[in-house]
């Protein structure tokens, strides 16, 4: 079979939209990673040497936005970007409270009672989900449940 131009067009084509199919799958699977240590950094460039941003406590849930060899680049439940050392993080699910105060329950749903709350900016480990709800673990050891509306993270 000889190439003309025609079947070299339709090729290039398949090509293109085998590469657009490929892109719209992967596109919506956000990427995170927790803070796995007591305290990170967030630096202003992936290495010591740039300026520290701010500091994330153990769970915090970061987007991946771009990765170096050894630093991450990410974005908080804020929108706020900055580089953290990937040795600090791991895959494990994590989420933060959004909403000003949540109420972390005994069970899945508001039929059960409030073991305690949690704040703005709070971070949790995801053990699960049921429903709408993420059961949820702090640093601390503190488990419960919250409506997962009230939350930003590895919901996915």
């Amino acid at each position: 079979m000889r190439w003309t131009g025609v079947r070299w067009f339709w090729m290039g084509m398949l090509a293109v939209v085998t590469a657009a199919m490929l892109a719209a799958t992967t596109a919506g699977a956000d990427r995170f990673v927790r803070v796995k240590v007591d305290t990170a950094n967030i630096r202003e460039g992936p290495g010591t040497g740039y300026a520290l941003l701010w500091q994330v406590a153990e769970n915090f849930p970061l987007r991946v936005i771009s990765q170096g060899k050894k630093w991450l680049k990410t974005e908080d439940f804020l929108g706020a970007d900055g580089w953290i050392y990937a040795p600090l993080t791991d895959t494990q699910p994590a989420v933060v409270v959004e909403a000003d105060v949540a109420n972390v329950r005994s069970g899945p749903g508001t039929n059960h009672p409030v073991r305690f709350t949690a704040e703005w900016g709070a971070s949790f480990r995801l053990l699960g989900r049921k429903g709408k709800w993420a059961q949820v673990e702090h640093a601390d050891g503190s488990r419960g449940w919250i409506h997962e509306k009230l939350l930003w993270g590895s919901l996915n």
